[in-house]
């Protein structure tokens, strides 16, 4: 199927060494969003903040945390499921419910 079995995360440290505490924060979560399969939410580090961790920033200090669409991202890949089914005319009908846990 299309799910994660497995990720390592592993942060360089001669890159972090210098880092400040918030930068350590950031690059934590993004390459934890990144195991977990999520995509960046931009990729431009020179424009202003999305405030989540999966944003390319060069200031760190908005960006520490998930977002509520990185969560969202989440919730629809774990806590979904979609069935597809053919009809007689040939019309695809796709229906999509929230997992109860």
């Amino acid at each position: 199927g299309r799910e994660i079995v497995s990720s390592v995360s592993k942060m360089n440290e001669y890159y972090l060494l210098n880092a400040e505490y918030d930068h350590r924060r950031y690059t934590m979560c993004h390459e934890l969003g990144h195991g977990f399969g999520l995509p960046h939410t931009d990729e431009n580090p020179y424009n202003a903040n999305l405030g989540n961790c999966l944003d390319y920033t060069d200031d760190p200090d908005e960006n520490i945390h998930p977002g509520d669409v990185n969560m969202a991202k989440l919730s629809n890949m774990y806590l979904t499921k979609s069935r597809r089914r053919v009809q007689e005319d040939g019309t695809i009908l796709e229906t999509t419910q929230l997992i109860k846990r």
